[in-house]
Formats: structure tokens, sequence, C-alpha cells
């Protein structure tokens, strides 16, 4: 009597489970049929004009990137001005190198063409002297060239004089290292105490435009043109779209990728700086095809699919569909829903697979 008690109440509860399960899976199903259908406007597939676009990332590069190398190699470094990250106008001081020895040379140079200059103004009156004598028949034609000659060599020895001196300030200008761009220190190789080198002392950055290479491939490679505007993205300013244009496509196609290398050439507007990764969008042209409201599609949870509901025989069916392009609102549907075919024209919380569903029209 007892087992038969525990068989009746085991009979109960699993008939209770599928009953409730039932129940759930008629939910879970969208079972609305006998709920009010809900009332929906639809839209079918229209034509639209569309824009081809390419897209391709890299990394944000410097427009110009210089490396200063001294001139007097085999200086002690006494001085540098500038670290890293530093920004300098053109002029600038880097550093500065020992010209002691130079300065000495300097002085003995100007020395020299002191005494140069005294030799040439003797030399120079006493030849105006016996030119004077020359024409008043005093002295011979021999002792008034020789006074010429004289004169002649003093004024070149001053001559040489000044290019010597001149020589060694371009050498004492040389000691002292200077920015030849406006732009940032990137790199800072040497330090006070250092024996300067043939190697670049430091490496600048010119920023106030930055380029960004990239492959297009090679289908799309003779669309690209020269000076051609493109629209840039970098994830480091996500709310911000710059503007530049196509400044070099090389002529030549890499073998193993099929791809052609282009380069794009923006301002930096102060805020995109090398290193940054950047996603360029550029047109290649224009297509017509078949759209739909961007309001009308939606993205079915855990896979992210593009989905829309169409209208059929008063219900809401999930069609699965492939995108394509996009502009104003309008999004190309490359397969999934066929002209004419009604699609609800706004995604709705309310609506899924199966729900009871009206025209507006009707």
């Amino acid at each position: 009597m007892k087992k038969f008690a525990v068989l009746l109440l085991f009979i109960a509860l699993f008939g209770g489970l599928i009953l409730y399960r039932r129940h759930e899976m008629k939910s879970l199903s969208g079972g609305l049929a006998e709920s009010e259908p809900l009332t929906v406007e639809t839209v079918t597939l229209c034509l639209a004009n569309f824009e081809d676009k390419l897209h391709f990332t890299a990394n944000i590069e410097s427009e110009e990137t210089v490396a200063v190398v001294t001139k007097v190699p085999g200086r002690t470094v006494l001085e540098v001005f500038v670290h890293e990250g530093d920004k300098v106008k053109k002029g600038d001081p880097l550093a500065a190198l020992d010209d002691s020895l130079l300065r000495q040379q300097i002085l003995q140079s100007r020395a020299a063409l002191g005494k140069a200059s005294v030799y040439a103004s003797t030399a120079g009156a006493e030849y105006r002297r016996m030119a004077e004598l020359y024409k008043e028949k005093v002295i011979s034609l021999r002792q008034f060239e020789q006074a010429e000659g004289e004169s002649k060599g003093a004024a070149r020895q001053v001559q040489e004089a000044k290019a010597a001196l001149g020589q060694l300030q371009i050498m004492m200008g040389y000691h002292r290292m200077e920015s030849p761009i406006d732009g940032v220190v990137l790199a800072r190789n040497i330090n006070p105490g250092d024996t300067s080198s043939q190697g670049p002392a430091f490496l600048l950055s010119r920023q106030e435009k930055v380029k960004i290479s990239g492959s297009v491939p090679e289908k799309a490679y003779s669309s690209v043109q020269l000076g051609q505007n493109v629209t840039v993205e970098v994830d480091a300013l996500p709310s911000r779209a710059f503007s530049g244009r196509v400044s070099r496509i090389f002529p030549f196609l890499d073998p193993a990728a099929r791809t052609g290398k282009v380069e794009v050439l923006l301002s930096s507007e102060g805020l995109l700086v090398p290193g940054m990764f950047a996603r360029v969008t550029l047109s290649t042209g224009s297509h017509e095809g078949l759209a739909l409201p961007r309001e009308a599609l939606d993205t079915l949870p855990g896979t992210g699919e593009t989905i829309c509901y169409v209208l059929s025989e008063g219900k809401a069916v999930l069609r699965k569909i492939t995108p394509g392009a996009e502009r104003e609102g309008q999004v190309e549907v490359l397969s999934g829903v066929e002209p004419g075919e009604p699609v609800i024209a706004v995604r709705s919380e309310k609506i899924r697979d199966g729900s009871p569903v009206r025209s507006a029209g009707k």
C-alpha cells in the first residue's frame, strides 16, 4: 500500500513537470497566439546608392625624422640642453662641445690677420709713393714693379688670413649643435662628459604633420588616386575623425601579398603622435544596392549576426541577413530578404520569432 502511494506521488510530480515544461516552451517560442496581434509598420527593400570604401590600418609615423650628427667628432661634450620629448624650434641649441683649443687657434689667426693688415697698409703706401716717383721719371720701371708686386702680395696675405679666420669661426659654430627643424626630440644619445662621435647625437621629428603607410588589395590599388581625401580614426581619440589626403602611391605591388603601398599625409592638430594605431578609410567609387532602414535591423544575441523580422501569414518571422555598405541610416542587404517582402520597420523587444503581428495598413 505504501509503495502504491509513493508511485502515485511520483506520477503526479512527473506529470506536473511535463505540463510546466510545455508552458515554458510555449512562452519561449513567442507563443502569443491567443494574445492581441501587435500593429506594426512595414517596409520593403528599396534601391539606394552606396559609396565603395576601402579600409586599412597602420601606425602613425613622423612626417620627417632628422638625425643630428656632429661635424667635429672627438670633442668632449660640455653641456646638453634638451631631453627626449622636448619640443624644439629651428636654431635652438641642443648641445655644446669643448672649443677651448679652437679658441686659441682663433686668437692666433686674428693676430696673423692684424699683422698682415699692417704690412699690407705699409706696402700699399709705398706702392702709391713709388707710383708718383715713376710718373716723374725719378725711379726705374723695375723699382716700380717691385713695389707693385709687394703691395699685391701683401693684399693676398690679408685675404688668406681672413679666409683662415673665417674657416676657424665656422668650425667654432660646429661646436654648438643646433636643431635644424621645428619638432620634438625623439632620442638623445649623448651626455655631458661623452666624446662626440660620428653617430647620431639626437633624433628629431617634425610633427606638424604625420603620415600613415598602409597596404591596399591589388583589386582596389588602381582606384586610389594621388591627392584623394581620406578619413582617419585613432583608438586614442575615439570621438574624433581626422581628414587627410593620399600623398604617395608606391609604383609596385608586393608579389607575395598582392597588395600595393599607399601613404597618407595629414595635420597632427597637436593631437596625433607617432606610434598611435590608426584606421584609414577612403572612397574608391559607388554602386547601387537594395537597402533597409537601420531601425529595421537588430543583432542576434550571442552570435552578433544581423537580423530583421519579415511579416508572413500574420506572424513575425526572423531572418538572418548579410549586410553590406551603409550610408545615412540605410544598410545594404546582400542576402536574406527578397524584394517586395514586408519587413517590420522598427525593431522592438516585444517582437520575437513567431510573434502575432499585423500591418498598420490593413
